[in-house]
């Protein structure tokens, strides 16, 4: 009786005791091994996925401070200590040694992994996105929010719910500013919201003479225009659990707004007939504006494999907001028979990242969909091997510091997409991505319903009378725009 209460209380034990040493790494999740981080980030939190787990014990070291000890069923590391030790090894790795004592009472200790601490801080206090159920089929609850990347706080800028289940969606900030904030609101109570100077205004909709709303925006550096594009945008639905939405135009023409006089201006080199024109986004220094491309087909649904979309540029005007020609193709994907789209320039002018697809406009069903870029200096175009995965890789965007960027998954189940990030060099090389940190990431992967979508970086907590903006949301008056056509 005796023996068997000494072996209970040494099986019940949290702390490895007599453990097998494995020369295998650990099943974790997030896949947290080998992959490169900011100092400060959020404690990269995980569990073990194998079925036998039940409790776990984990060890972080490096070559200077304390190390940093958790246990429990997941790791759940002290947010300051965790702070301290990644900022203590910036430019250095830290090591990571875990224990798993599985059902039976048996401990293993794995062999340990890296993480890399870049020298390369993230220079952003957080992230903007929108939560959106996965199927797309109707607008259900959905919302923008705000997260802090140092901590785990997720707050909302706008919920639809208060504003009778509103689509939201294309919030854009200038350069990772919210001082300049424009997001559009789909459904009878449709608008465009401009946000700048401390004054927020709402759009109408649709503009009568142009016949479409203003989507996909992006803001001229210097704040007073806003380049959109405007769709008849459709969707279709496959029986493939790989492909289930096909999003596609069947007319996209790329539009300049000024926030200073209220006018669309439709240039003639943006609004061809035989062209379908998306995804604008401006160079940084402003001279340039870039969208994507493809040739306009009479049945675009019945062809919707053999439309592929080139990444353009051409000459912008800041001082009234016209475009100058010729147009220049910067990535020929169609002469590949593929599709390239969501063109954004770093903040440094060195690099282009977009994504590459088999087809169309809309990749994040496309599991064949992968994040590339490009070198403005030397012409060299590369796939991100160590971000992309088997599964769709698509909407990014750039840390103001050119040293990170965030882009959407859908490698961990094919269904919802997550918000990863991953370093980019000097010479945009990229390392290992990294899922968005989340406290209880186990809870989390059972219980999150929504996917994240259209992320962006904020260089500051965005605040906004939220109660005020639902209350004029709703009302009827908008302010008019006028459409100018060159």
């Amino acid at each position: 009786m005796l023996w068997l209460l000494v072996m209970l209380l040494a099986a019940c034990t949290d702390k490895p005791h007599n453990a097998t040493l494995s020369q295998e790494l650990p099943h974790i999740a997030p896949d947290y091994i080998g992959v490169t981080i900011p100092p400060g980030i959020a404690p990269l939190n995980f569990y073990c996925t194998d079925d036998d787990a039940e409790w776990m014990d984990v060890c972080v070291s490096g070559s200077k401070g304390e190390a940093l000890h958790a246990n429990g069923s997941y790791a759940d590391f002290d947010m300051g200590a965790w702070h301290e030790l990644t900022r203590q090894h910036a430019g250095d790795s830290i090591s990571v040694t875990v224990s798993i004592r599985h059902n039976n009472g048996q401990w293993t200790t794995y062999r340990p992994f890296a993480i890399y601490v870049s020298a390369d801080s993230l220079g952003q206090w957080g992230l903007t996105y929108r939560l959106i159920p996965p199927g797309y089929e109707t607008y259900g609850n959905m919302g923008i929010y705000q997260r802090c990347l140092s901590n785990f706080e997720e707050t909302p800028i706008l919920e639809n719910k208060p504003i009778e289940r509103q689509c939201m969606n294309c919030h854009t900030t200038n350069a990772t500013n919210p001082d300049q904030l424009t997001l559009h609101l789909r459904g009878s109570h449709g608008a465009t919201i401009v946000g700048k100077g401390g004054k927020t205004e709402i759009l109408e909709g649709r503009n009568a003479q142009l016949g479409g709303g203003m989507v996909y925006p992006y803001w001229h550096p210097q704040g007073r225009f806003i380049a959109y594009s405007t769709n008849a945008t459709h969707q279709r639905f496959h029986q493939r659990a790989d492909r289930r939405v096909e999003v596609y135009d069947d007319k996209a023409d790329i539009i300049i707004y000024d926030t200073d006089s209220h006018t669309i201006m439709a240039d003639s080199l943006l609004t061809r007939q035989q062209r379908l024109e998306n995804f604008p986004a401006f160079s940084p220094d402003g001279q340039w504006l870039y969208f994507c491309s493809a040739d306009s087909t009479d049945s675009i649904w019945k062809n919707y494999r053999n439309v592929h979309y080139d990444i353009c540029r051409v000459h912008f005007n800041a001082d009234d907001g016209s475009t100058e020609g010729p147009i220049e193709t910067v990535v020929a994907a169609s002469q590949a028979g593929r599709s390239a789209v969501m063109p954004r320039m770093s903040y440094d002018g060195r690099h282009l990242l977009f994504t590459l697809a088999d087809y169309g406009c809309f990749p994040i069903w496309h599991p064949e969909s992968d994040l590339w870029m490009k070198d403005m200096k030397s012409g060299e175009e590369w796939p991100l091997k160590e971000a992309n995965s088997n599964d769709a890789d698509s909407f990014h965007n750039w840390s103001l510091n050119s040293r990170w960027v965030v882009f959407t998954s859908r490698r961990d189940n094919g269904l919802y997409t997550q918000l990863y990030l991953a370093h980019v060099d000097a010479d945009g090389k990229t390392a290992k991505a990294f899922r968005l940190p989340q406290k209880n990431p186990a809870e989390f992967d059972r219980e999150c319903l929504f996917s994240y979508n259209t992320p962006d970086f904020a260089s500051r907590r965005l605040r906004l009378n939220s109660q005020e903006l639902y209350r004029r949301i709703l009302e009827e008056g908008r302010t008019g725009t006028t459409l100018k056509r060159r």
